[in-house]
């Protein structure tokens, strides 16, 4: 009896000493790959890129109209992908083995899992303590954002907002650490290289690497030097991605975006993909768009409410962002995070589409990151009741968002 006691209390000991970063991120992995059927998406066009790669071209082994693509030029060339190729990369170890077989929902739901580990110790960095706060904003990430959503179906766009989110998360990290600029530089390229927006990011972390915002001011030569090594990683990357689209599309501008806008039947056959007249599309579709009551004959069906097609608006899906609001110190910090919010956010107010087919409203996973800071700054000290009640809300329809998808959408295995 002394001896079993004894093991029990040094597991209970051993177990406490687990980072809860790491179990947040193993929790996250296994419940989205219980959801996910272990399902692999038709919409793996990161795998179509990756193997044309191996295979010494640009232009992927298009399927059919149901995969997002270009044909350049216009009815006489091949077919390519439009979308950052960053995600791509990952795919490559994948695909050198199972070929356009390679499972690119599984890749998107350890980014995902990735990204909620580093949100965990970002939010210990800033300054959050009590583990059940910790636990509860992991929750909200996880569960109460389309990151689960995304994660589970792993589809090129969801798998390009995940590789974004994580790498953002782990530059934030890194500033609150060590602040190395080339680290720094080189989750931001990785960042942007899947999510065009947080280009707009940029300035905000040149800025903290100078001033040392998020953690021991720096003196000037390590001023001088983090800014240096960061600003070396943006060129190098400039020059890459500058190489890719004179491969691509023979001009040194990424101009993919645009063509698939003029083919697109949503789009027009001329001008730009980003317009000031879908802005009021845009504002009701973060912030209006509902849910959508199922009815045949104006009576109530099963399952009586659904997503509507097109989204739900962050103010019925993820009310819990409004935390985001309590953040009032490091007055710096808070203002260089809403700058940032704005910033990344902007495109998305301006662009044609809003996400199309989807759950809630997933062009806001390119700008959670930082209202996360926000929202870890703004409880640190107490996340309070209505909060928590907020957060459950937000994962409780996140999970609502999942089994309806898996039930009625996406329901093969």
């Amino acid at each position: 009896m002394v001896v079993a006691s004894r093991s029990r209390r040094a597991a209970a000991v051993a177990l406490r000493r687990v980072p809860g970063a790491l179990v947040a991120a193993v929790v996250a992995f296994l419940v989205i790959l219980a959801s996910s059927h272990l399902r692999s998406t038709h919409q793996n066009n990161y795998v179509r890129v990756a193997y044309a790669w191996l295979h010494g071209r640009m232009w992927i082994d298009w399927p059919g109209r149901w995969m997002d693509a270009v044909q350049y030029p216009p009815q006489t060339g091949h077919y390519y992908g439009v979308d950052g190729p960053v995600p791509a990369l990952f795919m490559v170890p994948l695909v050198a083995i199972w070929g356009n077989a390679a499972n690119q929902t599984l890749v998107a739901i350890v980014f995902a899992a990735v990204a909620v580990g580093l949100a965990w110790v970002l939010a210990e960095r800033l300054g959050v303590k009590d583990s059940g706060t910790l636990a509860f904003l992991a929750l909200f990430l996880a569960a109460g954002t389309d990151l689960w959503w995304c994660a589970m179906l792993g589809d090129v766009w969801f798998l390009a907002h995940l590789v974004a989110m994580a790498f953002i998360f782990g530059a934030l990290v890194e500033l609150t650490g060590k602040a190395r600029g080339w680290v720094v530089g080189l989750c931001m390229v990785l960042a942007a290289g899947a999510r065009f927006p947080e280009v707009a990011a940029f300035p905000m972390f040149a800025w903290a690497l100078w001033t040392g915002a998020f953690g021991t001011p720096p003196t000037r030569e390590q001023r001088i030097a983090r800014l240096r090594s960061f600003g070396a990683v943006l060129a190098s990357a400039a020059v890459a991605f500058v190489g890719y689209d004179e491969l691509m599309w023979g001009t040194v501008l990424d101009i993919g975006h645009t063509v698939y806008y003029h083919a697109d039947a949503w789009g027009s056959p001329t001008g730009s993909p980003f317009q000031l007249g879908y802005l009021p599309y845009q504002i009701y579709s973060f912030f209006f768009r509902a849910p959508v009551l199922v009815e045949w004959l104006q009576k109530a069906q099963w399952p009586y409410v659904k997503p509507d097609p097109t989204g739900i608006a962050l103010t019925f899906t993820s009310p819990a962002l409004v935390l985001a609001f309590r953040a009032k110190q490091p007055r710096s910090i808070v203002i260089a995070l809403w700058i940032t919010t704005a910033l990344v956010a902007a495109p998305a107010f301006f662009y044609y589409l809003n996400g199309w087919v989807q759950f809630g409203s997933r062009h806001a996973l390119d700008f959670m990151p930082y209202l996360f800071a926000l929202m870890a700054l703004g409880v640190r000290e107490r996340l309070p009741r209505w909060g928590v009640a907020l957060i459950v809300y937000s994962a409780l329809v996140g999970a609502w968002g999942v089994w309806y998808w898996n039930s009625f959408v996406r329901t093969g295995t």
